[in-house]
C-alpha cells in the first residue's frame, strides 16, 4: 500500500525512519528501512530530515514497510526546474549542480571547505579563498602564458599579480 507521511524520528545507525500518517490519524510507524541505490560494494547514504514528507511501501495493515524516498510539495519546492539539471543543495547554502545541456558541473561553498584528494595528492580551497596544493609528485601548470619553472620561494608573476611560490615540492613546472 502506498502512504505518505511525515518523517517522525531517525535511527541514523541502521538507515531507518519512523513515519507518522496524518491520514491515519497521526498513527506512527514503527522503524522502516529506507530505501537506498545501493548498499553492498558501492554505498550510498542520505537520511530524509525530521519533518520531511515522504512515500511509503506498506504492508495492508501498516505495520511493516519501507520508506521509498521524499517528495515535493507546496511547502517544499524543487530548487530548480530544468530536467537538464541534476541538482543537490543543503542547508548551509552549498549546492552542487549538473547541466548537462550547457555540460557545467558547478559547486558552490559559501565559507566552506572544498578538497579533492586523488593518489596522495590533495588541492584544498578554504571558508578564506586560500587555495592549497599539496602534492605527491611535480606540480605542472599548463597555458602559454603561465611558461618557466620556479623553485620554493621564488617570487613570481602572473596575470592576477605578484606572489611566492611555497610548497613541499622543491620544482614547479609551468608550460
Amino acid at each position: 500500500m502506498f502512504r505518505v507521511g511525515l518523517v517522525e524520528a531517525q535511527d541514523a545507525t541502521n538507515c531507518r525512519l519512523r513515519v507518522t500518517f496524518p491520514d491515519r490519524d497521526q498513527m506512527t510507524s514503527w522503524w522502516l528501512p529506507m530505501v537506498i541505490p545501493k548498499s553492498q560494494n558501492d554505498k550510498a547514504y542520505w537520511l530524509p530530515d525530521i519533518g520531511e514528507q515522504v512515500v511509503c511501501a506498506m504492508d495492508e495493515r501498516d505495520e511493516d514497510g519501507a520508506v521509498l524516498g521524499a517528495i515535493y510539495s507546496q511547502a517544499d519546492t524543487t530548487p530548480v526546474q530544468d530536467p537538464n539539471k541534476v541538482h543537490w543543495s543543503f542547508m548551509d547554502g552549498t549546492a552542487i549542480e549538473y547541466d548537462r545541456g550547457s555540460h557545467v558541473l558547478s559547486f558552490a561553498l559559501p565559507q566552506a571547505t572544498l578538497t579533492i584528494q586523488a593518489s596522495g595528492a590533495s588541492i584544498t580551497i578554504d571558508g578564506q579563498g586560500t587555495v592549497t596544493i599539496t602534492p605527491s609528485g611535480e606540480v605542472l601548470l599548463g597555458g602559454a602564458a603561465t611558461r618557466g619553472v620556479a623553485r620554493l620561494g621564488d617570487s613570481v608573476v602572473c596575470p592576477a599579480g605578484t606572489g611566492t611560490i611555497t610548497t613541499s615540492s622543491t620544482i614547479v613546472l609551468a608550460e
